[in-house]
């Protein structure tokens, strides 16, 4: 995804990994092991509706995908203009669309389910810490790469207008991991508010996102972009150090949060057309 401050991001956790010499190592070692198994799942797992209500995401995600990949095309044969005045006579169910060879399904009903109050108290980085550190040295280096993703994380989405929404958390994670697993370049701009939107429509599909606590959501977007910023400052230093193996144990832990996320094959996680997708 591309960030504004995606290289000042890489560059911020790089440094902090770089402070506490082996925190971020002992992250990647861990990767396919015990630690990923209890800590990441553990501190993932801890919101209740929130995250039990992502079991159904991956499908949600490919139906919005298609519907996007159908509607691109009656755009490529017909034009925008005549899909949008077909899209807007289904939605008002006209019994005499202006063009019966344009067949589309009424747009969407935006719910927003994803839309969280902000809690203060809500104390993320201290979770993540207690989650994934076992040294007071581990903790601090969580904490400040969380701070610090977080205050990127935040500025960014204020401008995107994906504040307080875990469709911003999730599309976040979603670009991160794809380019640490892919070890490629990240999603353009274009690339990601698509998929933003992609996602919020798929937690307006899960009816109980719309009972889910603001703190459960809350939680969860924050943790999003907690995993989001280790796994930056994992591949920024094992890239830093062009080192092979840590590059492969990044990519092993990215494959294993897209795994407990997103519930799907992270293989399946392309981008294509310049758009990002689920097959």
């Amino acid at each position: 995804m591309e960030i504004r401050n995606y290289k000042k991001l890489v560059t911020l956790a790089f440094a902090l990994a770089f402070l506490c010499a082996g925190v971020a190592n002992a992250q990647i070692q861990a990767a396919g092991g015990g630690y990923y198994r209890a800590g990441y799942p553990t501190v993932y797992g801890s919101f209740g509706q929130a995250s039990a209500a992502q079991s159904r995401m991956y499908d949600q995600v490919k139906a919005q995908n298609r519907r996007i990949t159908e509607r691109d095309a009656l755009i490529k044969k017909w034009g925008v203009a005549a899909v949008e005045k077909a899209e807007r006579e289904a939605a008002a169910k006209s019994a005499a669309p202006s063009n019966p060879r344009i067949v589309v399904a009424p747009p969407p009903v935006v719910r927003n389910y994803g839309l969280f109050r902000a809690d203060a108290t809500v104390d993320t980085g201290k979770a993540l810490a207690d989650a994934l550190g076992d040294t007071p040295e581990e903790k601090a280096l969580i904490k400040q790469i969380y701070a610090a993703t977080k205050t990127l994380y935040e500025k960014e989405a204020a401008q995107r207008g994906w504040k307080n929404n875990l469709a911003g958390g999730l599309t976040f994670f979603t670009a991160t991991a794809m380019t640490v697993y892919h070890n490629a370049e990240e999603p353009s701009d274009e690339a990601a508010n698509t998929y933003y939107n992609v996602m919020n429509l798929a937690l307006d599909e899960i009816p109980e996102m719309a009972t889910a606590a603001n703190k459960d959501k809350q939680g969860l977007n924050n943790t999003l972009v907690g995993f989001s910023g280790m796994l930056l400052a994992i591949h920024a230093e094992a890239q830093q150090n062009n080192d092979a193996d840590a590059l492969a144990k990044s990519k092993t832990l990215a494959g294993m949060l897209i795994e407990m996320v997103l519930k799907t094959n992270p293989e399946n996680l392309k981008i294509e057309n310049g758009q990002i997708v689920m097959k």
